[in-house]
């Protein structure tokens, strides 16, 4: 799709990709240059401490009865995407200290299950199988089709984040995955993989491409995502993308803030009552 697309090319958006280090492998990249805006300091804390948590396997789930209980303070993301666009990938890039344990095949479509990954004490990220090609029957595909539908039935899911070969751009399945979301009015954004086999021109005008198409999509998140799991280029602001969505937890100052805070209370209360039965034995006394 890439080589098809033609005309003029939005400026800040090239610009944008040129310093995510996304470019073609074999080509100089250009030097990283900082962004225009700032994270928020929470956000960049909370990103921080989210990906040097450990990182374990919650669930391997084959029906909607194996799914892990809902928790109101742990956000859940999706990862959806067609067979082959890198989603596995993407996911190995995305964790820190630890590595998130998902296996990444030559052949497509080989995920077999539906698998909830909990990153500490934060955040759940859901893998879901491959659509539009698999290594399967089709009574096994239906069943893993209703099987999605009931995950994204979960209130706890806040965000899907629809994975889409750049070289390729969005194509029908990705489509019907998208118009599906939006009538159950799940939010869902876009992220372009691979996009190290593009020039940066050609990446552009795909990202621009794929905006113009969400915007008759009500419930689509207007900003296109760009990442390479090759070279790391855009991981880093879909880390801060993923940290935004949590609650924010306590900084470890305000831990030992409350800490002390508690052992104070704590001894305030001993105190109390050290006090009391002193009081206690000399009213017997007299």
């Amino acid at each position: 799709m890439a080589w098809r697309l033609r005309g003029p090319v939005d400026a800040k958006l090239l610009r944008h990709i040129e310093t995510l280090g996304v470019t073609r492998i074999g080509r100089r990249r250009p030097k990283r240059v900082p962004q225009v805006y700032e994270k928020p300091k929470a956000v960049s804390e909370i990103v921080s401490r989210l990906f040097s948590s450990p990182v374990s396997l919650l669930a391997a789930c084959n029906q909607s009865r194996d799914f892990p209980v809902q928790k109101e303070d742990i956000p859940e993301v999706a990862f959806a995407g067609r067979s082959n666009v890198g989603k596995s990938s993407l996911l190995k890039a995305l964790s820190v200290k630890t590595r998130i344990h998902v296996p990444v095949a030559d052949r497509p479509g080989t995920t077999r299950s539906l698998d909830f990954y909990q990153i500490g004490p934060f955040l759940r990220i859901i893998d879901l199988p491959g659509y539009g090609f698999a290594y399967g029957q089709q009574e096994l595909l239906a069943k893993w089709a209703d099987l999605i539908d009931t995950c994204m039935d979960r209130r706890q899911v806040k965000r899907v984040m629809v994975v889409v070969d750049s070289r390729h751009g969005l194509k029908d399945s990705d489509v019907e995955l998208i118009e599906k979301l939006n009538r159950a009015r799940k939010r869902f954004q876009i992220v372009l993989t691979k996009a190290d086999m593009l020039p940066p021109e050609s990446l552009a005008r795909v990202a621009q491409h794929t905006k113009q198409q969400l915007k008759v999509h009500r419930h689509a998140v207007p900003e296109v995502m760009v990442c390479s799991s090759q070279n790391k280029g855009g991981i880093k602001e879909i880390r801060s993308l993923l940290g935004s969505l949590i609650s924010r937890p306590p900084s470890l100052k305000e831990e030992k803030k409350k800490a002390a805070k508690e052992k104070a209370e704590i001894a305030r209360d001993h105190l109390k009552k050290k006090i009391g039965e002193r009081k206690r034995r000399r009213n017997q006394k007299r």
